[in-house]
């Protein structure tokens, strides 16, 4: 299964400028965002989120986000960058939120 790369932007307004994150498809990039703690930033209706699938590096905001963010390439949340792909504690707390 292929990554694609995703730009997330939440309607509440204490949530980040996006977020990025590299998944398998969008449910798993939300679940990614949910395991490094930024859930609370997701309001409870997700289709209220603006979804970009595909975002290049290009596309991205070059004073605010490229210069604070991770490797896009890598399957985990590169913007805000919490840590290069997706670590131990991140992947358990995915698994734990699948009933895994």
């Amino acid at each position: 299964m292929g990554l694609n790369a995703y730009w997330i932007k939440s309607p509440l307004p204490r949530a980040p400028l996006g977020f990025g994150v590299t998944a398998r498809n969008l449910d798993d990039a939300i679940a990614i965002i949910r395991a490094f703690d930024y859930g609370p930033f997701l309001p409870e209706n997700l289709s209220s989120l603006i979804v970009i699938e595909g975002i290049t590096v290009a596309e991205l905001d070059q004073s605010h986000v490229i210069v604070n963010m991770g490797p896009i390439a890598l399957r985990g949340m590169w913007y805000p960058f919490v840590a290069v792909g997706l670590p131990g504690w991140a992947a358990e707390r995915l698994a734990q939120m699948r009933g895994q």
